[in-house]
Formats: C-alpha cells, sequence, structure tokens
C-alpha cells in the first residue's frame, strides 16, 4: 500500500511590506513601494517518511517556506495540507503535528535550566510526567548531553542547539522541520544527528531540512528543492535532476552550481 502525501503545497506565494527608508517616508512613497516577494508560486507534496533537502542561497525563501508550513506565517495564495489539514484552518492539528528547528532559537526561557524548560515545553505538548521524564532521558541519551541542569543562558550555541532540537521532537512528531540542519554543532555531534535524522525516517517521520551545506544534504535526503529568489527552480530527486539538467553523471552540487547562479 501506498503510503499518502503528508505534505501538500499548492501554487504558495508570501510577500512582506517593503522597507521603507526616512527618505521613503519624508516623501509618503510607502504606496509606491511593491511588496518583496519572499516566495512565489511553491509547489510540492511529500510522502510520508521521506526527507526532502531545501537548498538555495541566503535569502532564497527557504526559512520563510519552513515558517509557512508551521503556520507561523500565513501565505498570501496557494494552499498547504499538513496529514490532509487545511494549514489555514487547523493551527491546533497542525502544531501538534510538527516539530521545528529555527534558525534562531529565541523561545527558551534563558533563567531556567534545560531540564526545565525541557518539562515544560513537554507539558504545552500534552505529555504526562512520566512520559515527559522517559522521553528526556531516551533524547539525552542518543545525544549524549550531560549539562541538562544547568542555566540555559551559560550555554553554548553548539548546547543550545542540541536542546532546540529536543524540543523540537520531544512530543514524537509526524513531521520534523529542521533550518540549518548543522548550524553550531561539532563534527560528532553532526554525525549523530544524520544517524538519528536516518532513524527516525525509517519509523516513519517526515522531515524537511534546509542546509548550505550540500553534500550533507545528498547524503541524507530522498529528494531535493531548489529555491532562488523566492522561486522554485527544481524539485525530484537525484536522478530525476540529473535528467532534467542533462547532467547524467553530476554529483548534486555540480548540479546545484549549474542551477543556482549567484552561488
Amino acid at each position: 500500500m501506498n503510503n499518502p502525501d503528508i505534505i501538500q503545497v499548492r501554487n504558495l506565494g508570501k510577500s512582506f511590506p517593503p522597507m521603507l527608508t526616512i527618505q521613503d517616508l519624508l516623501k509618503l512613497l510607502m504606496n509606491k513601494k511593491k511588496p518583496v516577494k519572499a516566495l512565489e508560486d511553491i509547489n510540492f507534496q511529500l510522502t510520508a517518511g521521506k526527507i526532502l533537502g531545501i537548498l538555495g542561497p541566503n535569502g532564497a525563501g527557504k526559512t520563510t517556506l519552513l515558517k509557512c508550513l508551521c503556520n507561523l506565517l500565513i501565505p498570501d495564495q496557494g494552499t498547504i495540507l499538513i496529514d490532509q489539514y487545511p494549514a489555514d484552518k487547523s493551527s491546533f492539528e497542525i502544531k501538534s503535528l510538527i516539530g521545528f528547528v529555527d534558525n534562531e532559537e529565541r523561545s527558551f526561557y534563558w533563567r531556567l535550566s534545560g531540564m526545565q524548560n525541557l518539562e515544560f515545553f513537554a507539558a504545552l505538548y500534552g505529555l504526562s510526567p512520566r512520559q515527559t521524564t522517559l522521553r528526556i532521558q531516551e533524547l539525552l541519551a542518543v545525544f549524549d548531553i550531560n549539562y541538562i541542569h544547568k542555566r540555559f543562558d551559560s550555554y553554548s550555541s553548539g548546547m543550545k542547539r542540541k536542546l532546540s532540537l529536543l524540543r523540537a521532537i520531544i512530543h514524537n512528531p509526524k513531521i520534523l522541520l529542521i533550518d540549518e540542519l548543522s548550524k553550531s554543532l561539532d563534527f560528532n555531534t553532526s554525525l549523530s544527528l544524520y544517524n538519528f535524522i536516518k532513524q527516525l525516517s525509517l519509523n516513519g517521520t517526515t522531515i524537511i531540512l534546509t542546509s548550505h551545506n550540500i553534500p550533507e544534504a545528498e547524503n541524507l535526503c530522498d529528494y531535493f528543492m531548489f529555491i532562488d529568489q523566492g522561486k522554485q527552480s527544481a524539485l525530484g530527486n537525484l536522478n530525476d535532476l540529473r535528467k532534467q539538467f542533462n547532467m547524467l553523471d553530476a554529483s548534486l552540487t555540480d548540479i546545484y552550481t549549474t542551477v543556482i547562479k549567484n552561488v
């Protein structure tokens, strides 16, 4: 039996108001400046248990896309279905299905310990105290974390990044979104994370990640999407992309540097 598409995105678009200078305000040009298009006509679907890598230069719209998927941003046009729930009408259901590791983590309580933070977020997801304890112990063992009782504001960037990942998966979400996969992580932690992501995928978790490390994405992902200036320029597995761009023996890096011109 074929797995259903757990994520379906159709004609997605998102714009932001233009940045205005003091001169613009003085000249009352607000209505003359067009909105900035962050995403335009994005289309894809993803089967449960697969991994999609979203690749593109800085400012391409990768983070905006992830935030639209987890309902942190509302698109201007198009539709998103998450496990058959429409994103614009099912905020609670979607947030319970998704774990999101943001590029810039700001929502932890810095005066609390890592443990207290995880216990707090686990309670928000409806885990019982016993479920919380067992789940945290399981995750701490996977990532070899021994600083969980220290205050969060004493953590290094890499330590904070690990806690962001643990918080995102503490409720065993069906879908995991990770912005900049290996940001701030050392080599050993990155290897542990890669193995963990592969196991999550094998167990049925659907994963979408952004990365600037193309070989890393090639090793982990089943499918790839190239985004540049908010527009989707390629989508498919590696063999699909090779055929699409007539580069039959090319690596993902070769294809990326051919398709994305400003690298």
